[in-house]
């Protein structure tokens, strides 16, 4: 086998194997080369730290990977593996992940990271056989219609404060999550905010959030993708709620409303949500390894 940058590939031959690797996946991956494009730069990929592998001159896969520093340690996160279907199953996918973990520890990485569909058995039992371990399971919400204005009702509603800011804002926060999902990391929020919830100047509750505007300039998308109280405060629901209303406001809008990567141990905000009318459409495994 022969392994390649990604970077060494042209734009339109990087976007023809990503489709082609995705070729059958449970869900749509399809990208045409913008999307592919944009979602390298927003998710801080690295096309020159990306992977292909090559039988005889012809692509059959890829990884592409992500670096960033979170407290002071080197952190890479696979942002997408691929074999094209016709060499599936022959153990190329263990040779080129084999491969990429050598990268890693030429890059410095200390911790790896990535985000497997739950019903996806195949590619789980690869990245176990590679170290890889399970660190949480991950959900995946929706709301696409208006949010009952009687939602927003809490005796306790008058007691917090609200401050949006930048997502770097988040670091300070002694609760704040640095190792969750990739996408869900405050880095990550390129155009996004942090919503922080205090309570006698104290932070007791944070989320990070995105809102993406159509053409027309009427707001089209809310996604959220951390909500966190302090731990053990007697009113967390209050305080999940009161970091929701302003996520998802104004409750009277018909956009798309998602919430990403939610740790499903999160139980509180789980069940916030799907009393607000969320329902659930992916499942995914974090997974992590020590390299």
């Amino acid at each position: 086998m022969i392994f390649k940058k990604m970077s060494e590939l042209t734009a339109e031959d990087m976007v023809a194997l990503w489709n082609k690797g995705f070729e059958g996946y449970y869900i749509n991956s399809e990208l045409n080369l913008d999307k592919f494009l944009s979602r390298a730069v927003n998710e801080g990929l690295s096309l020159e730290h990306s992977l292909v592998m090559f039988a005889e001159d012809e692509p059959i896969g890829f990884v592409m990977n992500g670096f960033r520093s979170i407290e002071g340690r080197k952190v890479a996160w696979n942002g997408g593996t691929g074999i094209v279907p016709a060499y599936r199953g022959k153990g190329f996918g263990k040779q080129l992940m084999e491969r990429n973990l050598q990268l890693y520890r030429e890059q410095g990485v200390e911790t790896a990271l990535l985000e497997a569909l739950v019903q996806n058995e195949a590619a789980i039992h690869l990245y176990r056989s590679v170290g890889y371990e399970i660190t949480e399971q991950l959900i995946c919400l929706e709301r696409t219609d208006v949010l009952e204005a009687s939602l927003q009702a809490s005796e306790n509603a008058g007691r917090y404060a609200v401050h949006r800011g930048h997502p770097a804002v988040v670091k300070g926060i002694p609760f704040y999550r640095p190792m969750s999902a990739w996408q869900t990391q405050w880095a990550s929020m390129k155009g996004g905010e942090s919503i922080i919830i205090t309570e006698k100047e104290e932070v007791v509750g944070y989320a990070l959030c995105k809102r993406v505007y159509g053409e027309d300039g009427h707001l089209a998308t809310t996604v959220l993708y951390q909500c966190e109280s302090i731990p053990g405060h007697e009113n967390e629901g209050d305080i999940l709620k009161a970091a929701l209303c302003e996520v998802f406001a104004p409750f009277d809008s018909s956009c798309k409303r998602l919430a990403m990567n939610l740790r499903q141990a999160n139980r509180d905000l789980n069940k916030l949500l799907e009393e607000w009318g969320f329902t659930s459409f992916v499942e995914q495994l974090h997974m992590s390894r020590r390299i």
